[in-house]
């Protein structure tokens, strides 16, 4: 049965991978576009803006699509059908980030002046109000292509979504000449598209009834999650406003282009997460869900220990790579790439605290969610402030690093004594000390030969599938 499970969870997550990936690595190489087209000044003003909207999103979503995944997915235990939690949800979304939206349309020219220190980019501020409703509209029928295992649609969707957007910068920057307005263009058309195709699926599960007992319901259980948001947002993004303070706009488009490289990571991550918060709710009585989850622990750090290991010894080699005569990123971007392994290593933490959710779902303790991340954010700005006046880009992914470690350990500490997860700390161990053993023999003796490099991340493979893998593959079936 656990072997099964895994194997279904794997299904899920390599499906939702090859969308998410294919979506993102799309999307990726608008970076080389970008590279030859906006300089990294240019670049720094888009980075902050998107920052921007992402930490208006928890606000325009305030914990409502954690509590449709749980409510949804437990319809009829508490008296509520599924219709009636899609329509609550929806409605409460609905009316919200109108609202939310009309808000900073008439606001845009102070919030400019305040992220960016001027008003001449008004015009992308009321962009990004379109943007973020339209977001906000489609965010539940996506979240119920999930929980539905419908994840083709899911994974063709965010496809195309994608396609819509990269074709439209390419079209209006390289052929237009609009500039860095052409990218918002572009984004708000994708939303728009994502929208109506996913207006089918609302009239679908209408059914016209807002409960309010249910709505009180929805919200004591999602808005712990709006102040644990925007502590991730501040971890995530807050060192690009720091950078800006200290060192200065080009230093901020350089780190995020350094930061997006750091995507190989964050796919597996992102891959994992969306196939894992619906799985691991179905396993709720599930009485061999802790053994279960042990599992998934193990091979999910190898899966990403790997990863680590062959972008953090090859990304050199990646950026350099020339095609038509031109480096896949411009040479001018090319200081960012010293704060990849430290990217790298954050989402690689950050994929071992999700591991640890499925008790605080269980028992609707998503305080525990607000209190860790909350203090990684205060971990976060503190070093910030310590560490990028003297280091700069490093400063900011050491940062980031710290607050995802402690993010991992402290979750796992508090939620432990809820469910008995007994997992393989043996395996654990023995990966990340070879990890840190290549890594380190990597930087010591700066290895530049390609085939060296590769037989690192090699031996690293071999020694786990021949001594650790077959081991864990008997007990699948036991």
């Amino acid at each position: 049965m656990i072997k099964q499970d895994i194997l279904r969870l794997s299904k899920q997550t390599l499906i939702y991978g090859i969308g998410y990936v294919a979506a993102r690595m799309i999307n990726f190489l608008l970076l080389p576009f970008y590279s030859y087209h906006i300089t990294p000044e240019e670049y720094g003003v888009v980075s902050l803006v998107y920052a921007f909207i992402a930490f208006l999103n928890i606000i325009y979503h305030y914990g409502l699509e954690s509590s449709f995944l749980r409510f949804y997915s437990r319809a009829g235990e508490d008296g509520f059908d599924k219709k009636e939690v899609f329509t609550t949800v929806y409605t409460s979304i609905l009316v919200s980030s109108i609202a939310f939206s009309l808000m900073i349309f008439i606001a845009a020219p102070t919030i400019s002046r305040g992220i960016l220190h001027s008003e001449n980019y008004s015009n992308i501020i009321r962009m990004t109000a379109g943007i973020l409703l339209l977001d906000a509209m489609y965010l539940i029928p996506l979240h119920f292509l999930r929980i539905n295992n419908k994840a083709a649609i899911f994974t063709t969707i965010t496809l195309i979504n994608v396609l819509i957007n990269v074709s439209l910068n390419v079209y209006l920057i390289r052929f237009r000449g609009m500039g860095i307005d052409a990218i918002f263009i572009s984004n708000l058309a994708a939303s728009g598209f994502s929208f109506l195709v996913l207006l089918p699926v609302v009239f679908k599960n209408w059914n016209g009834k807002f409960t309010a007992s249910l709505w009180k319901k929805l919200i004591l259980f999602g808005l712990p999650f709006v102040p644990s948001g925007l502590s991730s947002m501040i971890i995530e993004l807050s060192d690009r406003y720091m950078l800006q303070w200290f060192k200065g706009m080009e230093d901020v488009g350089l780190y995020s282009a350094g930061h997006k490289l750091g995507i190989f990571m964050m796919l597996v991550v992102m891959a994992f997460r969306f196939a894992w918060q619906p799985f691991f709710l179905q396993k709720h009585n599930d009485p061999n869900a802790p053994r279960l989850f042990s599992k998934i622990m193990t091979w999910f750090v190898f899966l990403m220990t790997l990863v680590f290991m062959f972008v953090s010894f090859f990304i050199k080699e990646i950026v350099s790579l020339e095609i038509f005569g031109r480096h896949i990123i411009a040479e001018s971007f090319w200081p960012g790439i010293t704060v990849v392994p430290l990217i790298l290593a954050a989402y690689l933490f950050n994929g071992i605290y999700i591991n640890f959710h499925p008790s605080i779902f269980y028992t609707g303790k998503t305080w525990v969610i607000t209190f860790v991340v909350g203090i990684a954010a205060v971990i976060n700005i503190t070093l910030n402030l310590i560490l990028i006046p003297q280091v700069g880009m490093i400063g900011a992914g050491i940062s980031s690093l710290s607050a995802y470690i402690f993010m991992a350990v402290c979750t796992y500490l508090i939620v432990r004594k809820w469910m008995d997860v007994s997992y393989e700390w043996g395996k654990l161990a023995l990966m990340f000390i070879l990890t840190l053993t290549l890594v380190f023999l990597f930087y010591s003796l700066q290895i530049q030969a390609g085939y060296i490099k590769l037989m690192l991340v090699l031996v690293y493979a071999l020694v786990i599938l021949f001594f650790i893998i077959p081991r864990k593959r008997k007990t699948l079936v036991e």
